[in-house]
């Protein structure tokens, strides 16, 4: 099996789309798709966004050697894979025992500015451990006293910004004033 096959796999296991996907990683979903078929080679901000953001294995995405996730907390997406065949409580549990020690808080979205990938309504568990914005990432951020999800990509200008690019504040300088609380590491969408 080659590398390309087992972000295919990676994608389906943790049930998201393409789109999902490549939207979480920056990339288009064109390029994604070029990859899971074997017609483009991943960079390595994918091939890093996946172990960063999934908690993937570098050495089972390259090699096919080992686990799929690396086993620590802070990878929800993890933990779900390994929970899938469980009972759902045990997984729960685990989730309200992280947010009992005050790791992950919950956020309910009451915006649109991130759809296509958050929808209002949707809650997001929070790893309020990484509450320092050094990877482009969804952080959950505190700007003039309200919470709200954006974006934050890195470059010459560091800046926030929301997917849907029409809604207020689109785009803004990240500078001192503005608090980090934490990093997105799971949506949950009642469907």
């Amino acid at each position: 099996m080659k590398y390309y096959e087992r972000i295919r796999i990676l994608r389906e296991t943790i049930r998201i789309t393409q789109k999902e996907m490549a939207k979480i990683l920056g990339i288009s979903q064109t390029y994604l798709s070029d990859i899971e078929n074997g017609k483009m080679e991943a960079n390595a901000k994918v091939l890093f966004g996946l172990t960063r953001i999934f908690g993937v294995r570098m050495l089972w995405l390259v090699e096919g050697i080992g686990e799929m996730f690396i086993p620590y907390f802070n990878s929800l997406w993890a933990i779900m894979y390994e929970r899938r065949n469980k009972v759902d409580r045990y997984y729960v549990n685990e989730i309200y025992s992280l947010i009992e020690i005050g790791k992950l808080i919950v956020f309910k979205l009451n915006s649109d500015n991130m759809e296509p990938l958050f929808l209002i309504g949707d809650e997001v568990l929070i790893d309020v451990t990484e509450n320092t914005v050094e990877n482009s990432g969804v952080y959950l951020f505190e700007i003039e006293s309200e919470k709200v999800l954006k974006r934050f990509v890195d470059g010459p200008v560091m800046k926030l910004t929301n997917d849907k690019p029409v809604s207020k504040n689109s785009e803004i300088v990240f500078n001192s004033s503005i608090k980090c609380i934490g990093r997105v590491v799971c949506i949950i969408r009642k469907v």
